[in-house]
């Protein structure tokens, strides 16, 4: 039977089957981890639901653990540091610089020139109708 590895753990995990397995059903498990191949026996517990069931792990040996360990800790440290970056990238929004005085004194004064242009354009237009 074939099914996709869900959940993974040093003790056991998680699978979708397209049908669970009987309570307490041993089995062979092989998948693959950034660690290596991971081949070992397993007891499957009660089903979650009509795809999803947990098992726990029964025997790894040693190269096996080793390389599940690996995979996990591999796991861990892609999510650390993506989560790293999401900090940085956060920080960086909320710690803008304002925008310099200088600016803000420059397009202020640019503003109040066109009014005044504006304004005197306004009145001359004004005098002229007259």
């Amino acid at each position: 039977m074939v099914g996709n590895l869900q959940i993974i753990s040093i003790a056991g995990g998680l699978l979708r089957l397209s049908q669970p397995l009987g309570t307490n059903t041993r089995a062979s498990l092989m998948f693959l981890t950034d660690g290596g191949p991971v081949l070992g026996k397993a007891e499957m517990l009660s089903p979650l639901s009509r795809t999803q069931q947990a098992f726990r792990f029964l025997a790894l040996d040693q190269s096996n653990q080793r390389n599940l360990q690996l995979g996990i800790q591999s796991h861990f440290n892609q999510n650390f540091d993506e989560e790293q970056w999401i900090a940085k990238y956060r920080s960086a929004l909320t710690h803008q610089a304002p925008p310099p005085r200088v600016l803000k004194i420059i397009l202020g004064s640019v503003a109040f020139g066109i009014l005044v242009v504006l304004s005197v354009a306004h009145f001359l237009n004004l005098e002229l109708l007259k």
